[in-house]
């Protein structure tokens, strides 16, 4: 049994196409770019024809845009044993030089497109020579942070993935170092990845990274202060050659070895199919009271209360200003601190005054967290009725929002009791009626699940409830909603 008068079910939607959907963890998705490499060359609107940067880079290839083509509806970058014209005799990179005797390619979006999460997926096969290094992976200008989808440097059924970061440490004084790089990912091990095609995903939110393998998620990283440092960043695809995949290089003049793409996408989550109103209605999850200005400065009030309601404006998928009372919700000061208290100002533009809105997808009802784009850091309110930035904490349930449209029916943030026999008091359902006749009880979390149930009579005088998290709680008395109650 769902409540159906307090939690709202929100019906999935996906994107839906020709095309591969991404994961369906999320509801609403927007193809945002893809290449299905149907033409006959390089589309150059999309991709620049090797590194961005040059022609060279922490392996022994010297990348030319001759060695990448575009046929039969695939990308192939191929790699030879042959040493470029244009080629100096070695390269530099991380303290190591690398002689150039191969040749091979390399493509990026740097300029064309970028990243600030979403799915990304693409559908490659190997080149089977060991000695090569194909990678699909992400950049932004400066080193860390990367994105590795994959890399494969070794044995053709394993491939690697990882996030490249800065120290956190490091990161909240001084930003991005590569001197300070710190790493998380792991490795899949299954079939020959050489002997055909395969698809390779990511899932990137605010709060986590997924890796997916042929649409199944493979390993999930909950590291949102790590995920934070992640802005703007571009797609790569190339061939290295030597380097991490050590020196025995099987290629030779008769045998290139090549790396097939047959497409690229990514989607972005439709942020208005998550909120479609521009009206909404913000109750912290915990507090069971809605965001407002009435006061003059941020509040928590009765989400009854007409003071409650406020203009929303996306910024860009899954992004959004708050408009309350004329002013913005922003972080004050543009503090990056933990506990640095929210507030309302006027609007000028500062990531403080951004927030990344991120649906939780195991709460029927419109559940987020809210993420304050300068700090990477999380939106969430304590029992004095303040709001305030801080790291996700293990439970989520103070820095969860549930949002409400027009319409929706919002039971009073404070303890309704019914004309009936049973009242709340001290964490505890108490009855208070006479004669014999016994009341069913069900007690619902704000995700609309059943947590408690109980008969309640005059043989059973009470219910506690001091098991159950804090938060704010439906109750059902004969299948009839009766109360709304908040435990601490």
């Amino acid at each position: 049994m769902k409540l159906k008068s307090y939690v709202a079910i929100a019906a999935l939607s996906f994107f839906s196409s020709t095309f591969a959907a991404p994961p369906s963890s999320s509801a609403g998705w927007t193809m945002v770019f893809n290449d299905e490499f149907e033409g006959t060359s390089l589309d150059k609107s999309k991709w620049n024809p090797t590194y961005n940067w040059g022609h060279t880079h922490n392996h022994q290839a010297y990348c030319v845009e001759e060695n990448v083509s575009v046929s039969d509806g695939k990308l192939r970058i191929k790699a030879e044993s042959r040493r470029h014209p244009d080629a100096p005799p070695t390269c530099s990179n991380g303290g190591k030089t690398y002689s150039l005797d191969y040749t091979s390619g390399a493509i990026d979006t740097r300029g064309h497109f970028e990243v600030n999460g979403g799915y990304i997926e693409g559908r490659f096969k190997m080149p089977w020579q060991l000695g090569t290094w194909p990678a699909f992976w992400t950049l932004q200008d400066g080193w860390p942070p990367e994105i590795d989808i994959f890399e494969v440097p070794h044995e053709r059924n394993l491939h690697h993935y990882y996030l490249h970061y800065t120290k956190t440490d490091w990161y909240a004084s001084h930003g991005s170092a590569w001197d300070h790089e710190a790493s998380f990912g792991g490795t899949h091990t299954g079939p020959d990845k050489s002997a055909d095609f395969h698809t390779y995903g990511l899932e990137w939110t605010s709060s986590y990274l997924k890796f997916y393998f042929d649409d199944k998620c493979i390993a999930t990283y909950n590291r949102p202060s790590e995920i934070s440092q992640l802005k703007g960043n571009y797609i790569i695809i190339n061939l290295a050659v030597g380097g991490w995949a050590g020196d025995n290089i099987q290629i030779t003049n008769g045998y290139p070895a090549v790396l097939e793409c047959d497409w690229v996408r990514v989607w972005k989550r439709n942020a208005s199919e998550m909120i479609p109103s521009d009206q909404i209605k913000v109750m912290s999850v915990s507090e069971g009271k809605c965001m407002s200005g009435v006061t003059g400065d941020l509040s928590l009030v009765d989400c009854n209360s007409n003071d409650a309601w406020i203009n929303l404006y996306e910024q860009y998928s899954g992004t959004f200003r708050l408009n309350i009372a004329g002013k913005v919700l922003e972080i004050a000061n543009s503090s990056k601190d933990d506990g640095a208290k929210a507030g309302i100002w006027n609007w000028n533009g500062g990531g403080h005054q951004q927030f990344a809105f991120e649906k939780q997808s195991e709460y029927d009802s419109n559940v987020v967290t809210m993420m304050a784009r300068h700090s990477g850091k999380f939106l969430q309110a304590d029992s004095q009725g303040n709001v305030f930035q801080a790291p996700l904490p293990e439970n989520k349930t103070s820095a969860l929002w549930r949002i409400f449209q027009p319409g929706e029916t919002i039971t009073s943030a404070e303890d309704v009791v019914s004309s009936g026999p049973v009242h709340f008091i001290d964490n505890k359902l108490i009855w208070s009626g006479e004669g014999s006749r016994d009341v069913n009880i069900e007690v619902y979390d704000s995700r609309g699940v059943c947590c408690l149930t109980e008969t309640i009579g005059s043989n059973n005088a009470e219910v506690g409830m001091e098991k159950l998290p804090e938060g704010v709680y439906v109750v059902i008395m004969n299948g009839n909603q009766a109360m709304k109650v908040m435990k601490r």
